[in-house]
């Protein structure tokens, strides 16, 4: 949630943003945090903090505002005991990176605050726009080609100056123009040599790792220009090596991932209480969205609420929220016998929340999970609750009924459909219910819902056994469409190929 802009910051700043202390920032969330300001140790130019970046609570944050008469974006460190060695790791790395001529915010202010307890970075605020969003909102991987060709050439020239980024995400590169600027310094080494080819691919690894699943192709176009970058003489052991390091990576990343889903972190919240758990996303926390965790049932009931399913098992109904429209999926529990069957597993709403947030992180399309709520008795579980993002769009059926005079179209979204189920399957996770109305289209591409009888298989025998009965209950979506079935066919058995089924 962006906190509201103050407007003639400049001249009337001081009339309506309050001071903040140390006390007041370490118990602060994005549901309780209004804009501030923050006097300096040193100078007498007032930091205005009116937008809330990032927030770990407790421990640090990133805003937008003003300091000097210029727009830039402020770090807070107020952890105790370690504010000031990691404010001081993260200037350090920035200014080696701008020793070293690459483009990065400059610093504007290192020091701290007045009462001495909070640590503080000032930085220029680069109005672009980040990889992270330009790679999420992409149509399809060739509008994004150019751009990445562009960042790999980038990361080749920090990998000949001797620089190696620890924390390579897509958050850290900003676009402005034709300009790349990076972000953050907290996780930095600078060698006065260049990397090795072994540290080189070990880092290039960590980065495709984040592409996902069915990026295979531009994974390897991609090291082809980092090679030419370079002025190496590319081997087959090279290819192996690179491959070998994104697989390790990308485990590594889904394991660390895993573990932070059901705890307190920097992305996700956990709430305690003697007869609910509570996990939420940090970029969606607002007092609305809290209230609607504590007592989700209401909701159900509000006048722009609209019901999607009653059924015994589940209600769904698609509501708002901050005005952002959203799904909410009630377990029910149906009778007794029910209960007792489910009381000691996990919440069908806590696994969808794992499932979901696991597929995004490897590049497969989903409905965003942004909370869910399990209610227990004696430690017994029992009713849950599930909160997503709403997507706008047509289910598979509809779609391809919409489009049924454009063999083109058909043709093209079966092709996405078939690459969709290609990157489950190589995760080794079958869907569970696999019908036309299960898949939906937005903006020309295919997203899985509702994910209740998903399986992670330990077995091959059992995964290629499984897939092959999903396949076959998805091509009964087309039992009635002949021409629509002789499209999917060779796609699947392409496939199947593939994944050695």
């Amino acid at each position: 949630m962006a906190i509201r802009c103050i407007e003639n910051m400049k001249n009337n700043a001081s009339q309506f943003i309050k001071q903040i202390a140390w006390d007041q920032l370490k118990l602060a969330n994005r549901a309780t945090l209004e804009p501030f300001q923050l006097e300096l140790e040193g100078t007498d130019t007032v930091l205005y903090c009116r937008e809330i970046a990032r927030i770990m609570p407790g421990k640090r944050l990133v805003a937008f505002g003003s300091w000097d008469d210029k727009s830039v974006v402020a770090k807070l460190f107020y952890e105790p005991r370690k504010a000031l060695r990691h404010q001081m790791r993260d200037a350090r790395g920035i200014k080696a990176l701008l020793a070293s001529g690459v483009l990065t915010p400059p610093i504007y202010f290192q020091g701290r605050s007045k009462d001495k307890r909070i640590q503080v970075l000032i930085f220029e605020h680069i109005h672009g726009r980040s990889l992270d969003n330009a790679w999420q909102e992409k149509n399809n991987l060739e509008e994004i080609n150019a751009l990445m060709h562009a960042v790999i050439i980038e990361l080749a020239t920090q990998h000949v100056l001797g620089i190696l980024q620890h924390d390579l995400h897509f958050k850290n590169f900003i676009i402005r123009k034709k300009n790349i600027f990076m972000l953050d310094g907290g996780d930095i080494d600078i060698f006065v040599r260049p990397l090795t080819k072994k540290e080189s691919l070990d880092n290039l690894g960590l980065f495709f790792a984040q592409f996902g699943m069915g990026t295979e192709t531009l994974q390897s176009e991609l090291f082809l220009t980092y090679a030419r970058s370079r002025g190496w003489l590319v081997k087959d052991r090279d290819l192996a090596l690179l491959k070998n390091k994104v697989n390790s990576w990308q485990q590594h990343r889904l394991s660390e991932f895993k573990k932070k889903l059901m705890r307190n972190c920097s992305a996700f919240v956990r709430l305690d209480s003697y007869n609910t758990v509570t996990m939420y996303d940090r970029d969606y926390e607002s007092s609305e969205l809290l209230a609607c965790l504590k007592n989700p049932d209401v909701i159900f009931s509000a006048n722009d609420t609209e019901i999607l399913k009653d059924g015994r098992s589940a209600t769904v109904a698609k509501v708002y929220l901050d005005g952002r429209a959203m799904v909410m999926k009630r377990y029910n529990v149906k009778d007794s016998k029910h209960w007792l069957r489910r009381c000691l597993r996990p919440t069908r709403a806590a696994t969808g929340w794992r499932l979901a947030q696991c597929l995004r992180l490897m590049g497969i399309a989903t409905a965003k999970p942004v909370a869910f709520v399990e209610k227990s008795f004696l430690g017994l579980r029992g009713r849950s609750y599930l909160l997503m993002d709403y997507v706008h769009g047509k289910h598979l059926g509809e779609y391809i009924a919409d489009h049924r005079q454009d063999s083109d179209a058909i043709a093209d979204i079966a092709q996405k459909v078939i690459s969709l189920f290609e990157s489950l399957a190589q995760m080794r996770i079958t869907h569970g219910d696999l019908k036309m109305t299960n898949i939906l289209v937005e903006n020309h591409k295919p997203i899985f819902i509702d994910l209740d009888g998903m399986q992670e298989h330990s077995t091959s025998w059992l995964f290629k056994r499984t897939l092959r009965r999903e396949i076959s209950r998805f091509m009964m979506n087309w039992r009635d469409m002949p021409t629509v079935t002789a499209i999917f066919q060779p796609l699947i058995k392409e496939m199947y190929q593939r994944l050695g089924v």
